[in-house]
């Protein structure tokens, strides 16, 4: 069969102490590391100059205006870019589980597809569907200022299209499966985002780690805009209800196991 190109798509304790059998306890050990767990052996790499330069422009930028302005199709605000500590964690998942592809559903500004990157090995690859175009042209100005941002490809659009086109693509024979991914966009659809990635054959490999966030509010769309006073504000459904619902969900399924860890409900096959 005739492989397809993702260019036709537009571009305290153990955290894992809860899974006994789980790979991340014991990672492989690097082969320039012989005999050394190569968890005790990590750490945090320093932020680059561009993953510092875009959480800074992230921080200043105006997003209630630009959503007003229509630059922007919902409105964003500052904190979703992903913290210091998210990064860290999403890097310490990169090291342990050895990841090579990862798939982010959700890139914001691009902060943390960033942090990714600079994780994962030179031939690493880091695939980020991002609704939109305003946002991911942000970060793009400062992601090119590093040397992992070859490893960085976008897809534009939304993320539901984007991923059932993967599932298709999954079923070709030059697909490779995901590693690691990182659902991080509006929780109206955080249920069959991980129904696809669970439920398709070959979309992730089997001993996949899924990240998903658990944050209220974030990446929810605006049920309307106050434009009295300023700075403007806008309502939005916290999206609890579908987050309590995934987490029952995945807790019922037998073949699952889970935990939750700084904002994320990180999730694996038995």
């Amino acid at each position: 069969m005739a492989c397809v190109a993702l260019s036709g798509l537009a571009s305290g304790a153990h955290a894992a102490a809860t899974f006994p059998n789980s790979h991340l306890l014991a990672p492989a050990t690097p082969v320039n590391n012989p005999g050394v767990n190569s968890s005790a052996a990590w750490a945090a790499p320093k932020a680059g100059a561009a993953l510092q330069a875009i959480r800074e422009a992230v921080h200043d930028e105006d997003w209630a205006g630009n959503f007003s302005e229509g630059l922007t199709k919902i409105h964003m605000r500052a904190e979703w870019s992903a913290s210091d500590e998210r990064c860290s964690f999403l890097q310490w998942l990169v090291f342990t589980t050895q990841a090579r592809k990862v798939l982010e559903i959700g890139s914001f500004c691009g902060v943390g597809t960033l942090a990714l990157a600079e994780a994962t090995p030179s031939d690493g690859n880091v695939l980020a569907l991002e609704l939109d175009p305003f946002v991911v042209n942000f970060g793009k100005r400062f992601q090119m200022n590093s040397t992992s941002s070859q490893k960085i490809q976008h897809v534009l659009g939304p993320a539901i299209d984007s991923l059932a086109k993967l599932a298709g693509l999954a079923q070709t024979a030059c697909f490779q499966p995901f590693d690691l991914v990182v659902v991080d966009a509006d929780k109206a659809l955080m249920q069959q985002y991980f129904n696809i990635l669970i439920e398709t054959p070959g979309l992730v490999s089997k001993s996949a780690v899924i990240c998903i966030d658990m944050t209220p509010f974030k990446g929810q769309p605006p049920l309307r805009l106050k434009k009295y006073g300023f700075p403007y504000k806008c309502d939005a459904e916290s999206g609890q209800a579908e987050i309590d619902a995934l987490r029952h969900f995945v807790k019922e399924r037998a073949d699952l196991m889970s935990y939750e860890f700084g904002g994320l409900l990180i999730v694996q096959r038995k």
